[in-house]
């Protein structure tokens, strides 16, 4: 579970802040509701062992797993479907890229193509690539990871859907 908190955390914390002034064709500036499923190699064991533990959890616990996630709805499937996370955030021209990490100590590269925005991030001890790519009221995309762990290599893939919600309020 604690891996599985630490992966979590990883993700989410960097899920949201890239880079300043893309501006990608069929962009929508507002809120969007994205969902991402997190698959990680030999994710079915650990899957099925955190959905296990998270069923037995107490609603006290659950609520402040809840709230170390950033309040992010978190669904976990068996048999290697992955996490399910599901956030709203505001996306603008300055902030348009779901996926990177705040971390000063890491290099980060971009470039727009038409609506489709590419990323790459490396950092100490992870690596990172990904797409992006807006089509009016959805975007859709994929980011590639690898990272070190305590000591151990993983890899993850993170499919992301989005639906613009709105203005930001």
């Amino acid at each position: 579970m604690k891996k599985f908190t630490l992966v979590m955390a990883v993700v989410s914390a960097g899920f949201f802040v890239f880079t300043a002034g893309l501006r990608a064709q069929n962009f929508q500036e507002g809120k969007w509701s994205m969902t991402m499923v997190t698959t990680m190699e030999g994710m079915d064991q650990e899957s099925n062992e955190a959905m296990a533990e998270m069923e037995n959890m107490s609603p006290e616990e659950k609520a402040m797993m809840q709230q170390m996630m950033g309040g992010m709805n978190v669904q976990m499937g068996g048999n290697g479907a992955g996490i399910t996370t599901t956030v709203t955030k505001c996306l603008s021209a300055q902030d348009p890229v779901p996926g990177m990490s705040e971390d000063e100590d890491c290099q980060q590269t971009h470039s727009v193509n038409g609506n489709t925005i590419h990323f790459e991030e490396a950092c100490s001890d992870s690596h990172s690539t990904g797409q992006v790519t807006y089509n009016g009221d959805t975007m859709s995309g994929t980011i590639t990871s690898r990272e070190t762990v305590d000591g151990q290599e993983t890899s993850a893939t993170i499919e992301i859907n989005g639906q613009y919600v709105g203005p930001c309020s």
